[in-house]
């Protein structure tokens, strides 16, 4: 009852005529963030939540040890208005650092947003934006707890997500010669998805996957049992194997064919398409069939696309050219 009369007061003292194509000015600092309380007071109450929106910082209670991860979304960058729904860059900004959480077999438990917004938003597309927001949250059970308003340049959604850590850790290295490399799903349709929108084609599969991706949290829990190294696919295959690589002291060999490819994406795109959220892991060959075995009972494929060796980096016998993937920078 005290939660529905907060909820009250701050509908009440916000400004009176904020009509469907009210900009975030008119609303002001302290109106928005009383509208954003608002929405956010849909959420089922979590119990580990202590205390939410409203003080300086807010307070939750959890078990053993923390996973902590940070993330952006930026428009131009991330998304195009004219090519994604509010709510569809809502769930994507939230999805990325789920994923993160689920490379290390974790379980999300709470989120902060912070937001860079142009004046000139209009606020019911910033409202869809935090239904979009709340979707993933009530996907993947977690909530979000505060986070901070701010005007800038441009729209940016910059997010901070605490989980709760299994008991076996599990990170990019690890890795030892003789494991096998292993994917779940099939890649490159985030990619496939955002070639076919520059085309104006606004439906498919492919343009699902990019708007609207799957982070594999379950997959990350059943798979960091088996793993010795693990991480997600949100820069491309062959890069984020990379990584697995490089902290691992390996080399990763990735047999390009045998890489499982979304409906409609070439064995390029599945090599280096980015923002897949898809996992990437070795796995000692002893465990191999078993955690197949595991995937399959849950519902989700993994497969084997090649081996760890001695050595250093990634290789991909008969894939010309530099090794593909997406670099924020542009470095090679």
């Amino acid at each position: 009852m005290a939660r529905k009369e907060a909820v009250k007061r701050a509908e009440a003292s916000l400004p009176r005529r904020l009509g469907r194509a009210a900009l975030v000015r008119a609303a002001g600092e302290a109106g928005l963030i009383r509208l954003i309380a608002r929405w956010l007071s849909v959420q089922k109450r979590d119990p580990l939540l202590v205390k939410g929106i409203g003080d300086d910082c807010a307070t939750i209670r959890i078990r053993g040890r923390q996973l902590l991860t940070a993330d952006s979304l930026v428009e131009g960058v991330h998304f195009r208005r004219e090519w994604t729904s509010a709510q569809d860059a809502g769930w994507k900004a939230l999805a990325a650092n789920v994923s993160d959480i689920a490379a290390a077999g974790g379980k999300p438990v709470a989120a902060l947003v912070s937001l860079e917004l142009p004046p000139e938003t209009q606020i019911v597309w910033l409202k869809a934006f935090y239904s979009g927001l709340l979707s993933c949250t009530r996907r993947y059970g977690l909530s979000l707890v505060g986070g901070n308003v701010s005007a800038g340049p441009h729209l940016a959604a910059h997010i901070a997500l605490v989980g709760e850590a299994p008991r076996r850790l599990i990170g990019r290295a690890g890795a030892r010669p003789g494991d096998i490399v292993a994917v779940t799903g099939k890649l490159g349709g985030a990619v496939a998805g955002l070639q076919s929108l520059a085309r104006g084609v606004r439906a498919g599969p492919a343009v699902k996957r990019h708007r609207h991706p799957e982070p594999s949290v379950r997959a990350g829990q059943v798979l960091g049992r088996y793993a010795s190294a693990m991480t997600d696919i949100s820069d491309g295959l062959a890069r984020d194997a990379g990584h697995i690589a490089e902290e691992s002291g390996v080399k990763v060999v990735i047999v390009p064919g045998a890489v499982p490819t979304f409906p409609g994406a070439t064995v390029e795109m599945a090599l280096g398409g980015g923002e897949e959220y898809e996992l990437v892991a070795t796995i000692p060959r002893r465990r191999f069939a078993a955690a197949v075995r595991a995937h399959s009972r849950i519902g989700i494929m993994l497969t084997g696309i090649g081996e760890v060796r001695r050595g250093r980096g990634v290789v991909l016998p008969g894939h010309p050219g530099p090794l593909p993937g997406f670099d924020h920078f542009g470095a090679g």
